[in-house]
């Protein structure tokens, strides 16, 4: 089996560009503010092909090995990932366009993101990501996607199945 290394990457609006948006406060002029806030709205938006937001919460348990092995993806909709608790790395790939199957992600395009917990972002769909991996004890994050996703828009590959490929995260 290959083994691959990626370096972990700053969590940045252009380097996270391919993969989705950056969730974070934007370096404009708030819609509304006084002395007791500042508010931006819209500052970005959960891709869905038709029904209902939901909002999820996700607690990464425990420390693992920084080895990916899998990834996840979803067709219809993006998936937004705020963090609450911790600090982690998240491993994303980009579709694979040339594959026959369009729906296989591309080994090329594998990339780790620090999450220093200051900022969120957001997944375009069929964009492959996987669990994040807690750098503190536990990681907690906000999920938004749409209702219904993890029964019917979630496809999970494993990468020694599909590529004879395991992915280790440098820190």
């Amino acid at each position: 089996m290959k083994l691959v290394e990626i370096k972990i990457e700053e969590l940045t609006g252009e380097s996270f560009k391919p993969y989705g948006e950056i969730i974070d406060v934007p370096n404009t002029k708030p819609d509304f503010s006084n002395d007791e806030l500042d508010l931006w709205c819209g500052i970005d938006e959960i891709k869905i092909d038709k029904g209902v937001g939901q909002f999820c919460w996700l607690n990464v348990k425990s420390r693992r090995p920084f080895v990916c092995n899998n990834f996840e993806c979803h067709i219809n909709t993006s998936e937004a990932m705020i963090p609450v608790l911790g600090q982690s790395v998240v491993v994303v790939a980009l579709p694979d366009n040339n594959s026959v199957s369009s729906n296989l992600p591309d080994p090329k395009s594998i990339k780790a993101f620090f999450v220093d917990g200051s900022k969120g972002f957001n997944f375009k769909p069929r964009v492959w990501h996987w669990l994040p991996y807690p750098l503190s004890r536990r990681a907690s994050f906000i999920l938004l996607f749409k209702k219904g996703t993890p029964e019917e828009d979630l496809q999970i590959i494993n990468l020694n199945e599909k590529f004879d490929l395991s992915v280790k995260i440098v820190l």
